[in-house]
């Protein structure tokens, strides 16, 4: 079953997925328009990485920290790039999708797509700059 909204949030669970799925699809969509992945590192010598587009766009570039390593930022990045954030938000809508259903059937949300484990309600409410249900 997810877990039950904080008090002083008044959306539905629903909604709140709904809301984090849209979010991340407009934080998205600008940079999949200009930066479409699969994003990769390339990192001459080692030393910078860099995140680049499949066009050669430069995502992000590196530098050195104090101890002449490389950052872990741009692996991070690459593996998080559009078409991830976009699968995200369509998974995050399914779920909204199921929990609507259930409540209109029923009532309740204990047969949501999440299986109870509560992992896309945690992720919406992080995504909604929400702190997370535990």
């Amino acid at each position: 079953m997810i877990s039950p909204q904080p008090e002083t949030s008044k959306v539905s669970l629903d909604t709140e997925l709904r809301n984090a799925a849209a979010k991340l699809r407009i934080l998205t969509m600008p940079v999949a328009e200009q930066h479409p992945g699969p994003w990769n590192v390339h990192n001459p010598n080692g030393y910078p990485q860099a995140v680049f587009s499949p066009a050669a766009d430069v995502i992000l570039c590196e530098t050195l920290d104090e101890i002449d390593a490389p950052k872990p930022t741009a692996p991070y990045i690459a593996a998080m790039q559009p078409g991830v954030a976009l699968a995200l938000a369509e998974l995050l809508d399914i779920e909204a999708t199921v929990v609507a259903a259930r409540i209109a059937e029923d009532g309740t949300d204990d047969y949501a797509a999440d299986v109870g484990t509560d992992h896309l309600l945690t992720i919406a409410r992080l995504i909604n700059g929400e702190e997370a249900a535990r």
